[in-house]
């Protein structure tokens, strides 16, 4: 077995709404998933996500949840939660090959917010040319089944707040439930003989994947080119759609 590295870390909360308001208001983590119903949050922490679980805890579970979050200044940062009057805030102290403080979440999870003394923080494994290669893997296979009147394969893919947008549409999609009810709407009527992905890019930014490529879709009946822009997400379930757009390829001229 060989550890690629760390996907996110789970912390277990009794109150989601007051947990989430603390990461993402006092320390600043940009927030990049609530749901309410699932009770599930996540938090872009750099190299890897924090996840927190709502609800009652299991019998026997208590806060004993760690995680160091690498800042600029540890001092500064702990002057800052003092003007804030957040409770549970330790000294800052100097080991020599690092500088770390303690601050606890509502429930008593610990966070540690620290520096290294050479300035590097996280280490990222992550290989994006795997990441990349993935990806496309995910948008082909989707596509396949497209091509046989099937939309579950891009539905199973796409996060539920997801966005859509195509040429066909006045207004931008939102959400997979009317996603599902556009894709549903053509169930069984596409049937392509071949399709093909051409030129396929991956940019990355953090947790985030943008994809474009062109694509070619041929029947007995016609031929169709568009192209296509794919934001995913990484998530503990894998890349997931938060984004689609499809346009033409024609070139649009000025009478």
């Amino acid at each position: 077995m060989k550890i690629r590295g760390t996907d996110f870390v789970l912390f277990q909360v009794s109150d989601l709404v007051a947990a989430a308001r603390f990461y993402r208001e006092t320390l600043g983590l940009p927030q990049e998933m609530f749901s309410e119903e699932s009770q599930w949050a996540e938090f872009n922490c750099g190299q890897l996500t924090l996840s927190l679980h709502g609800g009652a805890k299991p019998p026997g579970v208590t806060a004993a949840g760690r995680i160091a979050l690498a800042v600029e200044d540890v001092r500064a940062a702990y002057d800052e939660l003092k003007r804030s009057n957040v409770v549970g805030v330790t000294e800052p102290c100097d080991y020599g090959v690092c500088c770390a403080m303690e601050v606890q979440d509502p429930d008593g999870n610990t966070v540690i917010l620290h520096r290294r003394s050479d300035g590097t923080c996280g280490r990222s494994l992550t290989n994006e040319a795997e990441d990349a290669a993935a990806i496309v893997g995910l948008e082909r296979a989707a596509l396949e089944r497209w091509g046989r009147g099937d939309p579950s394969g891009f539905l199973e893919i796409s996060s539920p707040d997801v966005s859509y947008f195509d040429p066909t549409l006045t207004q931008r999609l939102d959400g997979k439930e009317a996603l599902t009810r556009l894709y549903e709407s053509v169930r069984g009527e596409i049937h392509l003989d071949r399709f093909e992905l051409l030129n396929p890019k991956v940019q990355f930014c953090g947790d985030g994947a943008v994809l474009t490529y062109h694509f070619v879709g041929e029947s007995e009946a016609r031929t169709n080119r568009w192209n296509c822009t794919e934001v995913y997400r990484r998530t503990p379930a894998g890349w997931r759609i938060i984004q689609t757009h499809w346009s033409f390829t024609r070139p649009f001229h000025k009478p």
